[in-house]
C-alpha cells in the first residue's frame, strides 16, 4: 500500500487539476454552473447576499470545492483497481470523504461574507455536501456508456468511466502502465507485456521496451539527436527502440 499512494499520489493530483482546469471547455463549464447556482442561490443564499455578492460566493464555492472532491474521488479509484473494491460501495464512501474538504472550504467562504455557523450549521453543511456530492457521482456514472468489447479493447475497462476513449499509447512506469486515451491518462498496476495483449482489436506496435503506441494515434516521426521519436496525437513524443523497427514497420506504426 505504502508503494502505491508514493507511485499515485503526484499522479492523482496532476491528473485531478488537468481534468478540471485542462482545458476551456471545462473551465467553461465550472463557471456556468458557478453562474447558475448564483442565480437561483440554492440553500437559503439568494435572500441572504446582495446580487453580487451571491455571484461572487458562489463562484468561491464551485471554485473551491470542486478540486479536493476530485482529488479525492480519482484517490478512491485508484484504490479501487488495486485492492478490487466494487464501484457500488467505494463511491458512497468517497462522497462522505470528500464532504469533509468540502465543508470546510465552504464555512471558511461564509465566515469570511460575514456569517458565524454554530455546530447545527457545519453538521447540517456536511450532509447537505455527502448527499450533494453522492448524487453527482451516480448521474455521472449512470451517464457513462460501458465500451463495447466487440469493438473497443479490453484494456478499457480498466479505466474510469470517464477515460474510456480512443486508445493512444500505454507506458510503463515501474510496476505500472500509463493507459493513455484522448480523454486522459491514468495508472494501473499491471505489467506492460499484459497491458499489450489487451489492446486489440486496436492497431498498434511496441516500438521501445517501454511504449506501445497505437498506430492511428502516429502525427509525424521525426528525429532528435540521431534518436528516432514518435509524435503522437496526445502531445507527446515517444522513442522508437532499434529492436523494435522492424516489427513497427511491419504492423504499420513506422512507414
Amino acid at each position: 500500500m505504502h508503494l502505491f499512494a508514493a507511485n499515485n499520489i503526484h499522479s492523482v493530483l496532476v491528473e485531478a487539476t488537468q481534468e478540471l482546469f485542462g482545458s476551456r471547455r471545462r473551465i467553461t463549464i465550472l463557471l456556468l454552473i458557478a453562474l447558475l447556482t448564483g442565480l437561483v442561490g440554492p440553500f437559503g443564499t439568494r435572500p441572504d447576499f446582495l446580487v453580487i455578492e451571491r455571484y461572487l460566493y458562489w463562484m468561491l464555492v464551485v471554485f473551491g470545492t470542486v478540486l479536493p472532491a476530485q482529488i479525492i474521488f480519482l484517490a478512491f479509484d485508484r484504490l479501487a483497481q488495486h485492492a478490487g473494491w466494487r464501484e457500488r460501495l467505494w463511491v458512497p464512501a468517497a462522497s462522505i470523504i470528500a464532504a469533509c474538504p468540502v465543508t470546510a472550504v465552504v464555512m471558511t467562504i461564509a465566515i469570511g461574507f460575514g456569517a458565524r455557523p454554530d455546530i447545527a450549521d457545519v453538521t447540517r453543511l456536511f450532509g447537505q455536501s455527502a448527499l450533494v456530492i453522492l448524487a453527482i457521482a451516480t448521474l455521472l456514472r449512470l451517464a457513462q456508456t460501458p465500451p463495447d468489447t466487440k469493438t473497443h479493447p479490453n484494456i478499457l475497462r480498466r479505466l474510469p468511466g470517464a477515460k474510456r476513449g480512443r486508445l493512444i499509447r500505454l507506458t510503463a512506469q515501474d510496476h505500472y502502465v500509463e493507459i493513455v486515451t484522448d480523454r486522459g491518462a491514468t495508472l494501473v498496476q499491471m505489467r506492460l507485456r499484459d497491458a499489450i495483449t489487451e489492446t486489440s482489436p486496436t492497431a498498434g506496435a511496441q516500438v521501445h521496451r517501454s511504449h506501445w503506441v497505437a498506430s492511428d494515434a502516429v502525427t509525424t516521426m521525426c528525429r532528435k539527436d540521431g534518436a528516432l521519436q514518435l509524435q503522437l496525437s496526445d502531445g507527446s513524443a515517444v522513442p522508437v527502440g532499434r529492436t523494435f523497427r522492424k516489427h513497427a514497420k511491419e504492423t504499420g506504426v513506422l512507414y
